[in-house]
């Protein structure tokens, strides 16, 4: 019973930022990791190793060393995490993938050997550069069982996605969850918000600033969410309920 009452206590808020490459709206980055380190904010980069998606290189390329930057993101105490490898969509998941979004995938649907190969590839990138990564997340959500046991077998230690209110281990890892992919949080519970600054426009950034003022005292990092890990018949039924209602929610906001 305490673990439930403790979980409608409090809300917790970590930040996820996808598609970091080394072309990306970097002129946006340098915006919010100013904006990140003024509020001692710590998100959790999601890296592209291998960057191939023709729309991503459509971005301006930066100027300076991109995997020095990773290091110095990594020296403020910002997460590292590897978010696929090439982020080529081969296929469609067809409601196939582990949590049921459907849609384009990099990974559903290829052999256990296949997925293996690829994210061992990835990592090999991140350790020529000296960098330890031990999350993951896919592009588009979409993943299956073979993703998870390639990367339980690769030594990554959790996945920043699923449903629910609090981080949890099935399969041999830890999920994180990541519902919302605005600056949306309902009252209770650890929430990840997703952001792709690369679509960010002027009225977006204004909006993360003010969102992260009113909740600064909310927001935590990605070590404090692993001390929170539950799997009580509470949590497992909130995994489900906030399954189907997100499975509404995310076409309305």
């Amino acid at each position: 019973m305490s673990s439930i009452l403790n979980l409608f206590q409090k809300k917790s808020l970590i930040f996820r930022l996808d598609d970091i490459a080394p072309n990306m709206s970097w002129q946006m980055m340098e915006r919010v990791k100013n904006l990140f380190n003024k509020y001692n904010v710590k998100p959790i980069l999601g890296i592209i190793p291998k960057n191939e998606d023709k729309e991503l290189m459509s971005y301006p390329l930066c100027n300076f060393d991109f995997w020095k930057e990773v290091k110095n993101f990594k020296k403020q105490g910002w997460e590292i995490a590897m978010h696929g490898y090439e982020h080529l969509y081969r296929k469609n998941s067809k409601k196939n993938d582990y949590l049921g979004v459907g849609g384009n995938t990099e990974f559903v649907g290829d052999s256990y050997e296949t997925q293996f190969k690829k994210l061992n590839q990835g990592l090999e990138i991140f350790k020529e550069h000296d960098i330890d990564v031990k999350i993951f997340f896919a592009p588009n959500h979409t993943f299956d069982k073979h993703t998870i046991e390639a990367c339980k077998n690769l030594g990554f230690k959790s996945i920043i996605d699923g449903y629910g209110l609090s981080p949890y281990y099935e399969n041999g890892i830890i999920f994180i969850p990541q519902l919302f992919y605005k600056l949306y949080t309902i009252p209770f519970g650890i929430q990840t918000i997703q952001l792709h600054l690369n679509y960010f426009a002027e009225k977006d950034y204004f909006k993360l600033e003010n969102f992260v003022k009113k909740n600064q005292k909310e927001i935590i990092s990605y070590e404090q969410a692993c001390t929170a890990i539950s799997d009580s018949f509470y949590d497992k039924f909130l995994r489900i309920l906030t399954k189907k209602t997100l499975q509404v929610k995310r076409i309305l906001i």
